[in-house]
């Protein structure tokens, strides 16, 4: 699925629907950049179940360019309403939202 691999990314961990989530670093861009799909595993749970967390474009800025997440990675933020994937670019910063998990 992850047409991009973010070291920076992988093993951070995210608690979202009850559980905690460990990012493996595999990450797409879709939707015309308004939404990252990542991969996780399921960290609390023997069975390690493998899903994507879809993070959504926060607001109406101008999203990212499909295909060209790169190495841009900067951060992942722990906010009152969830998480937060901060993306940087040269001339731009992307903030996208935690908005729903999809198990595989």
């Amino acid at each position: 699925m992850a047409d991009a691999e973010l070291a920076e990314l992988g093993d951070k961990q995210v608690r979202y629907l009850d559980h905690t989530w460990t990012l493996t670093g595999g990450a797409d861009v879709r939707n015309d950049g308004e939404l990252l799909a990542v991969e996780a595993e399921q960290a609390d749970d023997v069975r390690h179940q493998r899903a994507i967390l879809f993070f959504g474009l926060e607001g109406s800025s101008a999203s990212l360019n499909p295909g060209n997440l790169g190495h841009h990675f900067d951060r992942l933020e722990r906010t009152a309403e969830g998480y937060r994937l901060v993306v940087k670019t040269d001339r731009r910063t992307y903030r996208y939202v935690l908005e729903r998990l999809e198990y595989e």
